[in-house]
C-alpha cells in the first residue's frame, strides 16, 4: 500500500521523511504506522543483547567494544530505511530539537528504544549472564566526570548523526550517503575507548534504562539509568547547537552562498566544524592515552582516535575538508587545493587572499581544539589510577627513529587526504557522494599507532604534539617540540608527491578555466 505526500514536512532529504509521511498519510495503514517503532524497538534490542554480552569481564574489553561497535554499524544499516535507524533516545531527541523529526515521533521513538533495551537486559538478567555489570565511575572518579565524558560523547554521536542522516547537503536528492550506520558504530568505538579508564561507557541512554529496570529487584537502582538519560539529552542539546553553527546555510532560506559577504560567514562554520572534528578526535587520543597501562597498549588509542577521526571526516568533509590538522592543512595548501571543492572553487573565483588566511585559521582552530581537549582530558582523568604517567614508548628510540617515524607517516597520511579527500573524480560517476575518503584517513592514523606508537607516541599532528607537551603524559629526557618540524617536512613532501602523481588534474583545470574564460571574460571581476 502506497503512502500520500507529506505537506507539513520536508521528506526528500533522508530516510527519517518515510517515518513522517506514514504518520501523516491518510492512506497509511496501521501496520505501516507501526512498522518503523517495531524497527526500532528490535534494532535496541540486538544492540543491547551485543553490548551486555560484551561486558563480560572475561573478553578482551578493545575487542569488545568493536564487536559492540560493528553490531550497531550493521543495525543502524539494517533499520535506516524503515525508521532512520535511531536505537538511540538522544538521537530521536537530537532530532526533534533540530526540526527534523516531529516531537510525537521521537517520544514514540524513544518509549519503542527504551522497551527494546529493557527486553533484552530482562531476558539476559534473568540467566544471571551480567550480574557482575555495575554502571557508575570507576575507583577514583566522581559522577561528575563521568557525566562529563558521556555527555561529551553524547553529543559526538548526535551531531555525526545529524550531519550525515538529517543534513540535506550531506544527502542530496536522489544521492544520498551510504556511511550513516558505519559512523554511528565508530562514535561507540570512540566513546569505548576513551571512557576505558573511567566507567563503562554505554552511549546509549535505552540500555542503561533497561539494565536499570531490570536489575531493581535484585537492588538495581533506576536513577542510575536515568542519570545517563540526562547526560545524554545534555548531550542533543549541545550536539544541535553544533549543527546549526556548521550547518548555518540549511537553517537560511536561500540555503547557498550568493555574495561576499555570505562567503565570509561561511568561513565561521568551517572554523567551528574544524575545532569541533579536532577536539573530538584529540580527546579521544588523550582519554585512551591515559587509560593504557602499558607502553605496549596501543589498542585504544589506536581504535578510539581512528574511530573519532573517520565519524568527524565523513560528518564534516563538505563543510570544511575535514583536516583536523594542521599538518594537512599545510599540504592542502601547498598543493594548491582548498578546504572543500565547493569552497575552494568560489574562493577562487573571488580571487583574493582568503585561501591562505583560511589555512592559518584552520590552523589555529585545531590547535585551539587541542587544548581545550587537554583541559577536559585533565579534569575527567584526574583522581584515578590512570592520572600517573603512561610509560613511554621513547625510551629505547633514537632521534633519528623518532624523526624519520613522524616524518614519513605524516607524509602518508598527508598524502593520502590529498589523494582521496580532496581529488575530485576525474571521469563522471553516478554518485558523488565520497564514501572511501573518512575509512582512507583514519586507516593512515590506525596504522601509524600501531607501527610508530612505541617509537615516537605515533601523534603526526601539531595539534596533538601541543596538546601532549600541554599535559606531559608522554615521559621522555628530551622535548617532542621537534615533532612540529618533522611533520611540517612531512605535509611539504606529500604536498611536493600530490603534484607530480595528479599533475593531470591540474593541467585539465587549467584548460577548464580557460575555456570559461573564453565563454565569459569578466567573470573574475563580475563574482
Amino acid at each position: 500500500m502506497t503512502s500520500g505526500p507529506s505537506h507539513a514536512v520536508d521528506c526528500e532529504a533522508t530516510d527519517m521523511g518515510k517515518l513522517e509521511a506514514a504518520s501523516q498519510s491518510i492512506f497509511a495503514s496501521t501496520w505501516e504506522i507501526l512498522t518503523p517503532y517495531f524497527a526500532e524497538f528490535v534494532g535496541t534490542l540486538i544492540i543491547t543483547l551485543a553490548f551486555l554480552a560484551n561486558s563480560d569481564a572475561k573478553g578482551n574489553p578493545w575487542f569488545a567494544h568493536v564487536s559492540t561497535g560493528f553490531i550497531v554499524m550493521a543495525v543502524v544499516t539494517a533499520t535506516k530505511h524503515v525508521s532512520g535507524g535511531n536505537l538511540n533516545p538522544s538521537i530521536s531527541m537530537a532530532l526533534c530539537l533540530a526540526g527534523r523529526q516531529r516531537p510525537r515521533v521521537s517520544f514514540g521513538l524513544c518509549f519503542a528504544q527504551v522497551l527494546g533495551a529493557s527486553t533484552a537486559a530482562f531476558l539476559l538478567y534473568k540467566t544471571g549472564r551480567y550480574q557482575h555489570l555495575q554502571l557508575g565511575p570507576q575507583t577514583g572518579h566522581s559522577w561528575v566526570q563521568v557525566g562529563m565524558v558521556e555527555a561529551l560523547y553524547a553529543t559526538m554521536l548526535c551531531f555525526a548523526y545529524l550531519n550525515c542522516a538529517a543534513s540535506k547537503e550531506n544527502n542530496p536528492k536522489n544521492d544520498q550517503n551510504g556511511f550513516l550506520g558505519l559512523v554511528c558504530g565508530l562514535c561507540y568505538i570512540a566513546s569505548s575507548s576513551g571512557a576505558k579508564s573511567l566507567a563503562i561507557s554505554v552511549s546509549n541512554s535505552a540500555i542503561s534504562i533497561g539494565v536499570a529496570i531490570a536489575s531493581s529487584s535484585s537492588g538495581g537502582s533506576i536513577s542510575t539509568g536515568l542519570g545517563y538519560l540526562m547526560y545524554d539529552l545534555l548531550g542533543a542539546f549541545f550536539a544541535v547547537g553544533a549543527y546549526r553553527v556548521v550547518r548555518v546555510k540549511e537553517y537560511n532560506s536561500t540555503n547557498q552562498i550568493v555574495s561576499t559577504q555570505d562567503l565570509r560567514q561561511d568561513e565561521g562554520a568551517q572554523m567551528a566544524a574544524e575545532f569541533i572534528g579536532t577536539f573530538f578526535i584529540i580527546l579521544t587520543q588523550v582519554l585512551a592515552r591515559f587509560s593504557a597501562k602499558y607502553d605496549v597498549e596501543l589498542g585504544g588509542q589506536a581504535w578510539g582516535t581512528a574511530a573519532a577521526l573517520a565519524a568527524m571526516v565523513y560528518s564534516l568533509r563538505n563543510v570544511s575538508g575535514a583536516h583536523f590538522n594542521p599538518a594537512v592543512t599545510l599540504a592542502v595548501r601547498a598543493s594548491g587545493r582548498g578546504g572543500s571543492e565547493d569552497f575552494s572553487s568560489k574562493l577562487a573565483n573571488i580571487g583574493d587572499s582568503s585561501e591562505y588566511r583560511t589555512a592559518v585559521f584552520f590552523a589555529l582552530a585545531q590547535v585551539l581544539a587541542g587544548i581545550s581537549a587537554a583541559v577536559v582530558g585533565g579534569i575527567v582523568n584526574a583522581g584515578g589510577e590512570a592520572e600517573h604517567h603512561v610509560p613511554s614508548p621513547l625510551k629505547d628510540a633514537t632521534p633519528g627513529q623518532v624523526m624519520l617515524g613522524e616524518m614519513m607517516f605524516t607524509f602518508f597520511t598527508c598524502f593520502v587526504v590529498l589523494a582521496t579527500s580532496m581529488t575530485m573524480p576525474v571521469d563522471s560517476s553516478k554518485s558523488k557522494q565520497n564514501n572511501v575518503s573518512g575509512l582512507a584517513y583514519a586507516a593512515c592514523l590506525l596504522a601509524s599507532t600501531f607501527a610508530i606508537g612505541n617509537i615516537s607516541g605515533a601523534l603526526v599532528n601539531p595539534a596533538s604534539v601541543l596538546t601532549f607537551i600541554f599535559l606531559g603524559i608522554l615521559q621522555t629526557d628530551v622535548s617532542i617540540l621537534p615533532y612540529i618540524f618533522y611533520q611540517i617536512f612531512g605535509a611539504i613532501l606529500a604536498a611536493a608527491c600530490y603534484l607530480i602523481t595528479h599533475s593531470q588534474l591540474y593541467a585539465k583545470e587549467a584548460d577548464d578555466a580557460n575555456e570559461k574564460a573564453k565563454l565569459k571574460p569578466g567573470l573574475i571581476h563580475e563574482a
